[in-house]
């Protein structure tokens, strides 16, 4: 398996930003920039050297990796970077690029299988911070047209998430701050960029370093 704090610290969020363009904006946490709630902070930074480090000391027995990506341009760049890296860490990596019309429903189907990295987009519905917690994270998983794609289920976070937003009153801002920090230390998902570009992790993937 691959601990996600080890993907996040490979894969370099500058060079997404050349494959979008210049569109992506590096971050490092589930929030954006001018959301409520919005404290800047970065876990894990890019470092190939210590990811290099941190897969020789779990030496993972299971090193075949299939990542999933859409063929819409530039996402399906992206797929082969992710690649690359993945090769670079001693994986063995299996490239699935998918039509962009039935991308989501494959990822979002527990019957389909291998779903261990991919790429993922969401975009802001509502201005209110839980619209990047509540479907992401704290949504039933695995559901049909779910969008948490990682499969990720915390009873104890979940119930934050639906604390804060049936709180009256005026967002928040510090909760949710600290929200987004305590999901980023399990990283069960990988935000990358804001527009929100994320990789999304199968329950395959492991949740410690």
């Amino acid at each position: 398996t691959l601990s996600l704090q080890t993907l996040f610290r490979s894969v370099d969020p500058a060079a997404l930003r050349r494959i979008y363009a210049g569109q992506l904006e590096p971050t490092h946490q589930i929030l954006p920039p001018d959301m409520p709630g919005y404290r800047k902070f970065n876990l894990y930074p890019h470092s190939m050297r210590k990811a290099r480090r941190l897969i020789r000391e779990a030496d993972p027995s299971d090193r075949q990796i299939t990542v999933w990506t859409d063929g819409e341009s530039p996402n399906d760049l992206a797929g082969v970077y992710l690649q690359l890296v993945l090769e670079k860490l001693g994986f063995h990596v299996s490239l699935k690029i998918i039509g962009p019309d039935d991308y989501f429903t494959k990822i979002s189907s527990r019957r389909t299988p291998d779903l261990d990295v991919g790429f993922s987009n969401w975009f802001e519905d509502y201005p209110h911070p839980n619209d990047f917690f509540q479907p992401l994270l704290a949504s039933k998983p695995g559901g049909y047209f779910s969008s948490n794609f990682s499969r990720f289920d915390a009873p104890k976070l979940n119930q934050k998430v639906t604390d804060l937003f049936r709180k009256s009153g005026p967002i928040d801002e510090a909760a949710y701050a600290r929200l987004d920090r305590d999901y980023m230390k399990l990283a069960p998902i990988v935000p990358y960029g804001t527009r929100t570009l994320s990789i999304a992790f199968s329950s395959k993937v492991d949740l410690s370093e």
